[in-house]
């Protein structure tokens, strides 16, 4: 399985792909809105480029659900930390 460092990189990588942000920018408390100015035009070509790294297929709906279910309250906002942990769920459920 992979890692908890070596998925973010490559969502890192992925994120800096589509929203055209230096190495370094995207840190895992960064928010996709907020900190990274990303529309909701973006998330489709975000979730492409992490399926073409990683082999997971992304919904970013499915990831809002997981993270408002876990935190227990509404959000409009995702991190990249919140990302990373549901891709980390996501990857655990497939192995099961």
């Amino acid at each position: 399985m992979i890692s908890e460092n070596e998925l973010f990189e490559k969502i890192e990588e992925a994120v800096r792909t589509v929203l055209n942000t230096e190495k370094g920018e995207i840190t895992k408390s960064s928010m996709f809105k907020a900190d990274l100015h990303a529309e909701s035009i973006d998330y489709l070509d975000i979730s492409y480029e992490i399926e073409q790294r990683t082999g997971i297929e992304l919904d970013f709906t499915d990831a809002l659900q997981y993270v408002t279910e876990k935190n227990s309250s509404e959000i409009t906002d995702i991190s990249m930390r919140d990302m990373l942990d549901y891709m980390m769920h996501v990857l655990s459920q497939k192995e099961k």
